[in-house]
């Protein structure tokens, strides 16, 4: 009964089918886990972005709370990468850029 099936069909149902709610329960309570460590996660990065600040020296860089969700979509996470990477690309270009125009104005 604690996994869902009722009376008459944990007694008098089909085996195989306990052996469904069972798997399904397991498959409930590791997503629930899952769903309390990131919880967990998210606390630490909030704890982290706020206290933890309060203990930094003058030169370090502040503890910044994530700007977007955490996502262990692989395919997401290489999209993200690719494009902090042409966004620094960018930034470094325009870097030079300006490195040669003034160069150039002051020769």
């Amino acid at each position: 009964m604690a996994l869902g099936m009722t009376y008459d069909d944990y007694w008098y149902g089909d085996v195989f089918k306990a052996r469904a709610f069972l798997e399904a329960d397991i498959e409930r309570q590791k997503r629930t886990n899952e769903t309390a460590w990131l919880f967990g996660v998210y606390v630490y990065n909030a704890l982290n972005a706020t206290v933890g600040n309060l203990f930094l020296d003058k030169n370090d860089e502040p503890n910044r709370y994530p700007s977007e969700p955490i996502s262990f979509d692989e395919k997401k996470q290489e999209e993200k990468k690719l494009k902090e990477q042409e966004a620094e690309k960018n930034r470094l270009v325009a870097y030079l850029n300006a490195v040669a125009l003034n160069r150039r104005n002051n020769s």
